[in-house]
Formats: structure tokens, sequence, C-alpha cells
């Protein structure tokens, strides 16, 4: 579905706010929910630069409004980025309800691709929760399955918690590589409790 459970759209947005990111790609936007909350971010003052995105279905972009909310969209398969992106370089990457979309390799390829490349990179992802096409969107089926110990080998705090939908979501947030030496998690002080 192109919509994301919302059990942690408030510590999200707290990050995102103490980030300030000065570019952001959110891949996989789907109805643009990410996208929305950077805008509102922006309309309090935070300064949020640059905010792209890559959408895999081009009737989400129309039916969505998309290039309404982001100053760039794209229309593509995020997963080639390692193939065609050798340069590119984000403060954040938003990768919202996307990975268990992708084949694993071509996720973990896309996760170290990001790695290097990227300040922070923000995941949410649902934990075993089955779902095929959706209203004849094929890209919509869930084909992998991700958790915490996925992440165990890059800079990364990970936290779940069960969704009103009794589903479980996880909430990964990883260090890229373009962060300063020795600059830890912003997870480290924010307030990412769930009770």
């Amino acid at each position: 579905m192109p919509y994301s459970d919302t059990v942690f759209d408030r510590h999200v947005e707290a990050l995102i706010g103490r980030m300030k990111p000065a570019s952001v790609l959110d891949i996989g936007p789907g109805a643009g929910k990410y996208g929305r909350m950077i805008q509102s971010l922006r309309a309090e003052g935070v300064p949020i630069g640059h905010l792209a995105a890559i959408e895999i279905d081009n009737s989400y972009i129309e039916q969505f409004g998309l290039r309404e909310i982001y100053d760039v969209i794209q229309l593509g398969d995020a997963t080639t980025l390692p193939d065609v992106g050798p340069d590119a370089s984000w403060d954040l990457v938003i990768l919202g309800d996307v990975l268990e979309h992708f084949r694993k390799s071509r996720g973990v390829d896309l996760i170290d691709y990001l790695y290097y490349r990227t300040k922070y990179l923000l995941l949410l992802i649902p934990i075993d929760y089955v779902q095929g096409a959706w209203e004849g969107h094929h890209a919509e089926a869930h084909i992998s399955t991700w958790i915490p110990e996925d992440f165990a080998r890059y800079k990364a705090r990970c936290v779940t918690s069960n969704a009103g939908s009794g589903c479980e979501i996880m909430l990964v947030l990883i260090n890229g590589l373009q962060a300063k030496a020795g600059t830890d998690l912003i997870f480290a002080d924010a307030d990412v409790e769930i009770a």
C-alpha cells in the first residue's frame, strides 16, 4: 500500500527536525507521507534543504500529487542507484515501508550503496507482514523479511513496536559514512522509547 502505519511518526518528525538535513532522498514515497512531514517542518522554520524522491509507480506520482510535495520526483527503481549514481550523496535517505518490497539481495546492495553516500539512513519496516500486490500494483507485494540482526554490521539502532493493526514495525537509524567522524547516532539521546 502507498500508506504506512503512524506508530513512529512523531519520532521520525523529531529526528528529522534535529538532523536539519541539507538534502533528503525519499525512496518509495507512495502517498508522500515523509515529504509532507518535511514540508510541515519547513513551514515551522526548520532549515531542510533539497527534497527529492524516487517512485517506481508512475500512477502514484499523479494520484498523490508528488510533484507538488517534492522539489524533484524521479520515476524509477531505486535498486538501480548503485549502477547509475556513483557520485551521489545525501544528508538523509528515508526508506519508509520500502525494503520489504525488494528482493533481500537487492535491498542489501542498496543499503550498502547508501551507507557510503549518506549521513543518516532512516528505515521503517513492517516485520513478518504478509502482503501481495495491492489493487493491481505488483510493486506493493512484500517479498523479503528484515529483522534487527540484518543491520548489526552498520552503526545502527533498531526499535520495534506493535502497530495498531497488530503488525510489528521496526524503526532503524543508521549513521552512514558521510557523518562526521566521532558523531554518535542522533538516536542516542532522542525520545524514541515506546511504551
